[in-house]
C-alpha cells in the first residue's frame, strides 16, 4: 500500500511543476476577454460591408429607373419627375437602407441622367458611409435621317 501512496504523489508533483503551478490560472478567460471586442468588431465590419454593398445596388437600381422615367419625357418637368422617381424608388425597395436620399437630375436636350445618394444604415459605430450612383444615357426620341432632326425638343 505504501508503494502506491509514493507513486500518487510523485505524480500529482510532476502535473503541478509540468503546469507551471498556479502562474497559468485564467489565462485562457484573460484572453478570450481580450479577443472578444475585436472579433465582434471584425463581425460587424463584415456586416456594414454587405449593408452597404446592398446599398449601392439599391441605389443603382433608384438611378436606373429615375433615369429612365428622365430619358422619355421630352417635354415637362423631367427633373422634377425624375426626382420623384428616384426617392420613390428608394422607399420601394429599401425604405431604412438608404437614409437622407436626394436625387439629383442633370443632362440637357440629348443626354439625361439622374445622380441617386444617401447614407448607408449604420451598425459600427461611429462610422457613416455615403452612397452615390449615377445612371444617365440618350434622350429616348425620333430622329429622323436626313433634315434638320439632330436635337430632341
Amino acid at each position: 500500500m505504501r508503494g502506491r501512496s509514493g507513486g500518487l504523489a510523485a505524480f500529482k508533483a510532476a502535473c503541478r511543476a509540468s503546469a507551471g503551478g498556479r502562474r497559468d490560472r485564467g489565462a485562457n478567460t484573460l484572453e478570450l476577454a481580450l479577443l472578444t471586442p475585436i472579433l465582434l468588431l471584425v463581425i460587424l465590419f463584415v456586416v456594414q460591408f454587405a449593408l452597404v454593398f446592398h446599398a449601392r445596388h439599391v441605389a443603382l437600381a433608384a438611378a436606373q429607373a429615375a433615369a429612365r422615367v428622365a430619358r422619355e419625357q421630352r417635354t415637362g418637368d423631367w427633373r422634377s419627375a425624375a426626382r420623384t422617381e428616384g426617392v420613390e424608388y428608394v422607399n420601394k425597395i429599401g425604405p431604412q437602407l438608404l437614409t437622407k436620399v436626394e436625387a439629383v437630375p442633370d443632362g440637357g436636350a440629348n443626354q439625361r441622367g439622374v445622380t441617386i445618394g444617401g447614407y448607408a444604415v449604420p451598425v459600427v459605430p461611429f462610422f457613416k458611409f455615403h452612397v452615390s450612383e449615377h445612371s444617365g444615357g440618350p434622350v429616348e426620341c425620333y430622329r429622323p435621317d436626313v433634315g434638320a432632326g439632330e436635337t430632341c425638343g
